[in-house]
């Protein structure tokens, strides 16, 4: 998952990612598609 938003070049720590994930889960979520679709390619 680290790994599929660093290929789309979003850098973020997972302590950022578990704010977001907590504060605001439709972002998240947003996130972990775009974490797929990097590891798909």
């Amino acid at each position: 998952f680290i790994n599929g938003i660093k290929l789309a070049g979003i850098d973020m720590n997972r302590k950022m990612l578990s704010e977001i994930a907590i504060n605001d889960p439709k972002a998240f979520a947003d996130l972990v598609e775009v974490a797929k679709t990097q590891l798909n390619k």
